[in-house]
C-alpha cells in the first residue's frame, strides 16, 4: 500500500476539547485518527526537542510518523496536535514542504475564550502536579520561563493571542474550519454535524461525545502520584509486558476514572480575568473581524 500523509489536521487550540473531538471522530467508519494524539510531527520533524518540565514523546521521524497511517484507506486520515496552531509559522512551513497538495488539506481550529483557556491550562498542570505556583505567580513568571526553555504547556498567556495564528492558516490553506469551544459545550450535535459536513462524511446520529482530559485540582494527590510514577517497580513490570497501544488505552482508561472521582473545580479570580482581558482585548477585536463572529463574551469579566 502506498504511504499516505494525513489529509485532515486538528491544529488546536489546547484546552478546547480537541481530545474529545479526536476520539469521537476516530470512531467514524470513514475517518481514521491514530491512537496517539499530539505527535507534533510537523512542528518538530527531524529535531530533538528538549524542554524543562517536558514529558511528552513526539514523533519527529517521517517514517515513524507515516507508520501511524499504514494499512488504512479511510477517506479522511487525520491527527491532532495543538502545537500546530501556537507554532503556526514553523508547522505550516513543514506541512507545505512535506505534503503534496498540502493546500488541499482540511484544517480544523477550535478556539476558546483565551482567558479561560489560560486558566484551564494552568489547572491542567496543577492536576498533573507539575505547577507549584499560583495562577497569578505563574503569569508573572511566564516570560522568564519562556526565556529558560520551559515546555510550552506553561505559556498560559502567550498561547491565547489567536489572531495571527488563525490568519496564517487561512492564508495558506483552502479548507479551514473554525469552531468554538462554547458550541462544543452547549450544542455538540450541531458542531459535530458541521464538522461532518466539512469533512464530507456521513453524519452519525446515535453517537455521543464523551468529555476527556478535564482539568482541576486533585483532591487526593498521592493517588495521582501512585498511578503516574515511573519509579513503581510493579507498574513498570506490567508496562514492559504491554504493547504501546495497550499501554495508551489502559492509561486513558485509568485517567478517565481518576479524573471523574478525584477532581475539584476552582474558579479564576475575577481581578485576574480583568487583567487578562486587558492583554487580549486588541487581539480579540482583530480576530472577530477575521472570523466574522461576535466575540464580545470574551471581553466580559
Amino acid at each position: 500500500m502506498t504511504q499516505r500523509w494525513p489529509n485532515f489536521l486538528i491544529v488546536g487550540t489546547a484546552r478546547a476539547g480537541t481530545t474529545s473531538l479526536h476520539e469521537f471522530l476516530g470512531n467514524h467508519p470513514d475517518i481514521f485518527m491514530p491512537l496517539q494524539k499530539e505527535p507534533c510531527f510537523f512542528t518538530y520533524v527531524d529535531e530533538q526537542p528538549e524542554f524543562k518540565e517536558a514529558r511528552h514523546r513526539y514523533l519527529t521521524n517521517p517514517a515513524e510518523y507515516l507508520a501511524m497511517f499504514e494499512h488504512h484507506n479511510e477517506a479522511v486520515m487525520g491527527e491532532s496536535s495543538t502545537p500546530y496552531l501556537y507554532f503556526h509559522q514553523k508547522s505550516i512551513a513543514n506541512i507545505k514542504r512535506l505534503v503534496a497538495n498540502a493546500d488541499e488539506m482540511k484544517i480544523l481550529i477550535v478556539l476558546r475564550d483565551p482567558s479561560e483557556r489560560a486558566y484551564s491550562q494552568y489547572m491542567h498542570n496543577r492536576r498533573d502536579l507539575r505547577e507549584p505556583l499560583t495562577f497569578e505567580e505563574a503569569i508573572d513568571a511566564e516570560k522568564q520561563r519562556m526565556a529558560d526553555n520551559w515546555h510550552f504547556d506553561f505559556f498560559y498567556v502567550d498561547k491565547g493571542y489567536y489572531y495571527q495564528q488563525v490568519k496564517d492558516y487561512i492564508d495558506n490553506f483552502k479548507h479551514v474550519k473554525i469552531v468554538f469551544y462554547d458550541t462544543l459545550e452547549k450544542q455538540p450535535e450541531k458542531l459535530l454535524s458541521d464538522i461532518y459536513q466539512f469533512l464530507g462524511v456521513t453524519q452519525l446520529q446515535e453517537a455521543k461525545m464523551v468529555k476527556r482530559n478535564q482539568s482541576g485540582e486533585m483532591k487526593v494527590k498521592w493517588l495521582k502520584q501512585m498511578m503516574t510514577t515511573r519509579k513503581n517497580p510493579i507498574l513498570n513490570f506490567f508496562r514492559k509486558l504491554m504493547s504501546r497501544d495497550t499501554k495508551k488505552k489502559l492509561r486513558n482508561w485509568a485517567k478517565d476514572k481518576l479524573l471523574r472521582y478525584n477532581l475539584k473545580k476552582t474558579e479564576m479570580n475575577p481581578e485576574t480575568r480583568r487583567k487578562l482581558i486587558a492583554l487580549y482585548s486588541e487581539d480579540i477585536k482583530q480576530l472577530q473581524t477575521l472570523v466574522q463572529k461576535d466575540l464580545s463574551d470574551w471581553l466580559r469579566v
